[in-house]
């Protein structure tokens, strides 16, 4: 029988996103809309891992049968002294998306300061174990200009290295090796697998 991840989220983008990179053979996953929990969990921790933790533990007293997992990710850009980080959700918020993905490429083209990399931390509560985390980054640079008019937040003008296409380009059988998510992801695998 697949085990259910209860994934603390309520971003179908996101959702689907961990549908693809989970081992579905072993586990199932769900959103906080098929719970039934509409709360706001304030983000105001300061690290990608102290966030991600914070969203499980929202959690924890209400399912504390379920396995619960959530992430925190965000971009670090060298030409911002490796921000926006943990603030990428909530980094410009004046602007559209596009606007800010079009604002950075500008910033980035002025500064040469190319490099950047995708952070993605998970945490993972199984009950009678204490708190996984993982925090992966997936190293690049910023394109210049964004890739389409529309995407998924930062992935129109993030490269990865070693491609030559953003990660909205890039076809979702190699995004899905290398992104900062995958590879969080797998961590996740191979800790679950490690317990059952």
């Amino acid at each position: 029988m697949k085990k259910t991840l209860l994934l603390v989220t309520s971003n179908e983008h996101k959702l689907q996103e961990f549908k693809e990179l989970i081992d579905s053979d072993r586990f199932e996953i769900i959103s906080l809309k098929e719970v039934g929990y509409t709360q706001e969990i304030i983000e105001d921790q300061t690290t990608y891992h102290d966030q991600a933790v914070k969203k499980v533990e929202a959690l924890i007293e209400l399912f504390p049968e379920m396995v619960i997992i959530a992430d925190d990710s965000g971009i670090e850009i060298e030409a911002f002294d490796y921000g926006p980080g943990v603030y990428s959700a909530r980094f410009k918020p004046e602007m559209s998306q596009h606007q800010r993905n079009e604002w950075i490429c500008d910033q980035v083209q002025q500064s040469e300061k190319k490099h950047a990399a995708f952070v993605c931390a998970i945490a993972c509560y199984v009950k009678d174990q204490p708190i996984f985390v993982t925090v992966n980054r997936c190293f690049g640079e910023i394109s210049n200009h964004p890739t389409h008019d529309f995407g998924f937040g930062y992935d129109p003008i993030f490269i990865p290295d070693g491609y030559n296409d953003t990660f909205q380009t890039l076809p979702k059988s190699i995004k899905n090796k290398v992104s900062h998510r995958a590879l969080a992801v797998s961590s996740l695998m191979t800790y679950l697998r490690g317990l059952s």
